[in-house]
């Protein structure tokens, strides 16, 4: 009896050293700010202090600037510290005119330094929601997106594993993130109420892309990404929607569609059509035909979306008219936002890997790129998902640089060479449609209902 009650007592012991580190860790979140910087300057309203591995801690007041000292190294005043360096205050921190819940991290990157920072997953959360859903919206709907976002981020840590030294970007590599400035009472009513909450298949995390609009029915991963997710294919919206982007019309002259098919990995020379090829059960465009004096080749319609501009093609849910409007490729589709990376990073197969760490001048060069719209849905998931090949993504992009998305002019450059794009929705169409939640919300459903119709087959748990 006695001996029973020493082993429980031991077991007890070791699950409350274990157990309460354990989720507390798996509840932190490290973001990076600025990647590869030469300096960073940081502030704080209350006195900082700066700790190091080696132990040393001073009080560094209300502003500081770290310079990149060699050696693993920073110094600021006439303090010298040993990397890694955390910062942390009584009032929050600030970078960029930012403020920042948690604590900031100072890591070598390269010949430079990276800025991270360390804060609990809800809090982060609160700096995430405003900026990917309007939090005036519905309640339920915006706990739906509390609740993918969070699922979002835990699954993209979980596979990166720390690489680079923290698990998320503050762009949208990860989600955008904005710290304390994004903050909103009625999101954080939203994250308290779902606290923990995470979409689940299969007892494991699931992938949980989401868009602006769908258009009246969600597209299937399959004709997006590649692959096959049980949970990510198409759905027909019960209500009609009204967004911004329920409808849309953008014309391109045959030169600009020429060019977006080159990016996209096509080349029929100079084009004679483009017409809908495939399309899903709902009507939106699977796939494109070109037809050239060179001949016919068909072009996945989300790799022309992408190459053409996602803002200029708005969705794949789409017509085509072209010269002069005397040919209809389609009739009107059924009635996307964030460009959500794909779940496999379908694009990057030619991809050399390396894992020689990325000086600090490549890392500003790729950001600087990714800014710009180099690279696609499926490039940025990839390099997420597979930090080994951001060198090389950053390679091919120097040597064969996209030029920028094709300017719109008001009117087609000829009647008998324009191509007229008329459409409904806005995204990749696969996953939560955030306006669509926002409708089904205001018809009376809860947002685990919403999730679990945009996810079928999933369920909703504690982490």
């Amino acid at each position: 009896m006695h001996r029973t009650l020493r082993v429980s007592f031991a077991a007890l012991i070791i699950l409350f050293l274990f157990l309460p580190s354990f989720r507390a860790e798996a509840r932190m979140v490290s973001v990076g700010l600025s990647i590869g910087q030469s300096t960073v300057r940081i502030s704080s309203a209350s006195a900082m202090t700066a700790a190091d591995g080696a132990g040393k801690r001073h009080s560094i007041g209300g502003t500081a600037e770290f310079r990149a000292a060699g050696a693993g190294t920073v110094k600021t005043g006439n303090h010298s510290f040993r990397l890694p360096v955390t910062i942390s205050g009584k009032s929050p921190l600030s970078f960029n005119g930012r403020r920042y819940r948690g604590t900031f991290r100072i890591i070598s990157s390269g010949a430079g330094i990276t800025l991270v920072n360390v804060l609990d997953l809800e809090e982060y959360l609160r700096g995430v929601l405003k900026m990917e859903i309007n939090p005036a919206w519905p309640q339920e709907t915006v706990k739906a997106q509390a609740i993918v976002s969070r699922t979002y981020a835990l699954r993209s840590i979980r596979q990166n594993n720390g690489k680079n030294g923290f698990d998320l970007r503050d762009s949208v590599l990860s989600q955008i993130y904005r710290g304390i400035n994004a903050e909103d009472k009625r999101a954080d009513q939203a994250i308290s109420a779902t606290r923990g909450v995470v979409v689940l298949h299969g007892g494991d995390l699931a992938f949980t892309p989401f868009h602006s609009d769908s258009g009246g029915a969600t597209a299937d991963v399959t004709n997006v990404w590649g692959g096959s997710m049980p949970y990510l294919r198409g759905v027909s919206e019960p209500y009609p929607v009204s967004s911004p982007n329920s409808s849309w019309e953008v014309r391109l002259s045959a030169s600009q569609v020429e060019d977006a098919l080159r990016q996209a990995g096509v080349d029929v020379g100079p084009l004679r059509d483009l017409r809908i090829g495939e399309t899903d059960a709902f009507g939106r465009a699977n796939t494109l035909v070109a037809v050239g004096a060179r001949g016919t080749q068909s072009v996945k319609s989300h790799a022309f979306r992408m190459a053409a501009g996602s803002n200029v093609i708005k969705s794949t849910f789409f017509s085509i008219s072209s010269r002069g409007g005397t040919n209809d490729s389609m009739p009107m589709p059924l009635p996307l936002r964030s460009q959500t990376p794909s779940p496999a990073g379908g694009g990057g197969k030619d991809i050399p890997t390396s894992n020689t760490p990325m000086s600090a001048a490549e890392e500003r060069q790729l950001t600087a790129l990714t800014e710009q719209g180099v690279f696609n849905a499926e490039e940025l998931m990839d390099m997420l998902l597979n930090p080994e090949k951001r060198k090389g993504y950053l390679i091919r992009a120097l040597r064969t640089r996209r030029p920028e998305a094709p300017s719109l002019p008001s009117q087609p450059q000829s009647s008998s060479g324009g191509f007229v794009f008329r459409g409904k929705g806005w995204g990749h169409g696969v996953g939560l449609s955030q306006w669509g939640a926002k409708t089904l919300a205001e018809n009376g459903w809860d947002h685990k209902k919403i999730i679990q119709f945009y996810f079928p087959g999933v369920t909703l748990g504690k982490m």
